[in-house]
């Protein structure tokens, strides 16, 4: 009875559970709510747009640069001559010399190039000079002078490390016993030169002062990646060179006497011409680098050129000179005071070539750095094997201590001796055992 009435209410709040998920189900669900399109953010009416990045930057990016090294002059030719029977061939040669340039400017933002103020400078170092004084005459057996139909040598002149060497040797035929080609005229490949009769020596000033400068004020810009990069240039140059050029020379007109006359630099000078050149004109270069090693090490070359009017001033200041005085019966030599000046306007191609490599200062320092670290842990790890360590816990704690002072002899003698008493005590020995395995599992 008591369990049909359970069945009963059980049956009842079934159907009760049943009904009221049917009328849930039956009931329409609720719609949704369209979403609020985002309403547009007002823009201030005070907001103002961004500016625009001057050509010119906002800020001045100033721009330093040096280079130095040593610097190559081709040998300047200066001949002279002294009517059509005297000539002298001069060649300087100018050696050591010292380039150097500064280079100050303003870079602009975003890769947009620099404007450049250029300094440029050479000075010669030591030079060279060889001269020889020919003329159109030669000695015969009697020592007599004889007039050719070609210039021959008598003078020698050498400079070279600040000493100079003058020697005179006149050439020899002999029809007797030279005459080769049996035509009774001295040909050039039948003279001797057999008995040099001067030979001085004298020390002079190793170098003639001589600069060369230029100004360029120009604009640049940079193109490339960071292994290969290149940058031409444009601009305006001013160029100025002033020094000084030695021109050993005849300081007479005619062969006759052939053994005088001569400027040898001891018993009379040499010529010395003051120059001074200025110019100016439009110049361009261009230049290619090769970094290698991260920018650490760099090889460039650069070409330059420029096209030039120029004003040339020479200036031989006073010398004497040697005149025949047709006055007189005998035509005797006589001195005379000369002096050579000229003024030469011309266009003309100013064009240089570099070649050069460039190594990371700062790279180098840190080298220097590390190599002296290096030592100091060669020393002090030199310090700390000395000390005895037989244990391995120990030794393994050393390891990962950092490096300090070498201790005294006495210390490491108790610090050994204690580790030798911590192996005889076998307590202390567990002990030790144990801390050490924690540390290394800890």
């Amino acid at each position: 009875m008591i369990r049909t009435r359970w069945m009963a209410v059980g049956m009842l709040a079934a159907g009760l559970a049943v009904s009221s998920q049917a009328s849930h189900a039956d009931e329409p669900a609720p719609a949704k709510e369209p979403a609020e399109a985002p309403k547009p953010q007002a823009t201030p009416a005070d907001a103002k747009a961004k500016p625009k990045d001057p050509f010119f930057g906002d800020h001045f990016a100033m721009y330093l640069e040096t280079r130095g090294g040593p610097a190559n002059i081709d040998p300047i030719a200066n001949p002279v001559t002294a009517g059509v029977q005297l000539s002298t061939n001069n060649e300087l040669e100018l050696k050591d010399n010292k380039a150097g340039q500064f280079t100050v400017g303003w870079t602009l933002p975003r890769g947009r190039g620099q404007y450049l103020l250029i300094f440029n400078g050479i000075a010669d170092g030591n030079y060279e000079l060889n001269s020889t004084g020919s003329q159109l005459s030669y000695k015969t057996s009697d020592s007599a002078a004889s007039p050719l139909t070609f210039v021959a040598p008598w003078w020698h002149v050498n400079i070279k490390d600040g000493v100079l060497r003058t020697t005179k040797t006149p050439p020899v035929w002999n029809s007797a016993t030279d005459d080769a080609n049996g035509n009774a005229l001295p040909d050039f490949n039948e003279l001797t030169f057999p008995t040099t009769e001067v030979d001085l020596t004298a020390q002079v000033p190793k170098d003639l002062g001589n600069t060369i400068q230029t100004w360029d004020l120009a604009y640049r810009r940079e193109f490339g990646g960071q292994k290969i990069r290149a940058r031409w240039k444009a601009g305006l140059r001013y160029l100025h060179v002033e020094g000084a050029i030695l021109t050993p020379s005849w300081l007479k007109g005619t062969p006759d006497p052939a053994d005088f006359g001569f400027s040898d630099g001891v018993l009379s000078n040499f010529l010395l011409i003051d120059q001074k050149t200025q110019g100016y004109g439009p110049m361009g270069s261009g230049e290619i680098q090769f970094h290698f090693w991260r920018q650490r090490f760099t090889l460039y070359g650069e070409l330059e050129a420029a096209f030039l009017v120029q004003s040339l001033q020479a200036d031989s200041g006073a010398f004497t000179y040697f005149a025949r005085d047709e006055s007189t019966e005998e035509h005797l030599l006589v001195p005379g005071q000369g002096h050579v000046a000229r003024d030469i306007n011309k266009n003309a191609w100013n064009a240089t070539i570099e070649l050069g490599m460039q190594e990371d200062a700062e790279q180098k320092q840190r080298a220097a750095e590390h190599r002296r670290r290096t030592e100091d842990w060669r020393v002090q790890n030199s310090f700390v094997h000395e000390v005895p360590c037989r244990s391995e816990p120990y030794q393994r704690k050393r390891e990962h201590e950092p490096l300090r002072p070498p201790a005294l002899a006495t210390e490491r003698d108790d610090e050994t001796q204690q580790i030798r008493n911590q192996r005889s005590d076998p307590q202390q020995g567990n002990r030790r055992d144990v801390l050490a395995d924690v540390s290394r599992h800890g």
